[in-house]
């Protein structure tokens, strides 16, 4: 009978088991579908305007809407394009962000390895200082920019000058980001390196970074969907239309008088095209990016 008693408890146990393997795949499931609902209204946007850059001019006044067009067309992206300077406002989207990605990117390296690996008076405090211009609201320093850059006789110039303009200031959160990484990076390394003989500058080249890689990346990724899509300084500072970058062209066609939403549509998928592009190669970058600037430093 003893034997018996103590062996009763078994079922019970393999009962409570399954009820907690049971709720876990339920909170697994949920936890499914609402990524997919949460993943349907964020992509929805995105379907919007590819649908609209392909519905025809009535359909796109239709109401109710037309979720889904009869025919699929290219006509507006066509008609878009010729209502703007397109090459030339691609040839000076470029020539702003491939000189702001490279100055940001070994601007903020340089930074964030002399925070992370060099010993120097009152590292600490300068480093919060930098991290406290995180909540400077960029129009504080607009005005003050504005009269420099004026002063220098620089504002109104071509695009290619432009850039200097954007790489001035740096990034803090770059600064974070790279910092961030770099602290996960041994120091027996750089101590390595100087007994070798390396210098700063070397032990920066041919080790750090090479082992930031995929930071590196992230940075860039974000810098350049940044600039891609600056609206406001490039507003301020470019002056006449050969100047103007491609969301600047897309502003102009949004405010014809003419209800082009249909064109204005394509065009906006054009401008958007390369930050996809970007990001779905660097997804998981960002996303490991993103995960380590919570690392302890």
């Amino acid at each position: 009978m003893g034997e018996i008693m103590e062996t009763a408890p078994a079922p019970m146990k393999y009962t409570s088991i399954k009820q907690a393997k049971n709720r876990r795949r339920a909170i697994h499931f949920g936890l499914i579908v609402l990524s997919l609902l949460l993943a349907f209204i964020f992509a929805f946007p995105l379907y919007w305007l590819l649908r609209g850059a392909m519905v025809s001019h009535s359909e796109i006044l239709a109401r109710p809407p037309v979720f889904f067009p009869k025919e699929l067309g290219f006509e507006n992206f066509r008609l878009g394009l010729e209502r703007i300077q397109f090459w030339r406002q691609l040839w000076n989207s470029v020539s702003i962000v491939v000189p702001y990605v490279i100055g940001t990117v070994i601007t903020t390296s340089f930074a964030a390895y002399a925070f992370a690996k060099l010993r120097f008076p009152m590292r600490g405090a300068w480093f919060v200082l930098v991290i406290s211009s995180m909540m400077l609201p960029s129009a504080v320093t607009l005005l003050p920019q504005f009269s420099l850059y004026t002063s220098l006789g620089l504002a109104g110039k071509p695009a290619l000058i432009i850039p200097a303009f954007f790489c001035a200031g740096g990034n803090a959160y770059f600064v974070f980001l790279l910092r961030q990484f770099f602290m996960t990076i041994p120091a027996e390394l750089s101590e390595a390196a100087k007994i070798d003989g390396a210098g700063y500058f070397r032990i920066y080249y041919r080790i750090m970074l090479p082992l930031i890689r995929p930071a590196m990346i992230v940075v860039a990724l974000f810098s350049f969907i940044n600039c891609w899509n600056e609206f406001f300084y490039t507003m301020i500072y470019l002056k006449t239309e050969a100047d103007y970058t491609l969301p600047m062209g897309l502003y102009m066609v949004n405010g014809m008088r003419i209800p082009n939403y249909e064109q204005v549509m394509a065009l906006a998928l054009i401008v958007t095209l390369p930050c996809l592009v970007f990001f779905l190669i660097g997804n998981k970058y960002f996303v490991e990016g993103i995960t380590l600037t919570g690392i302890k430093g």
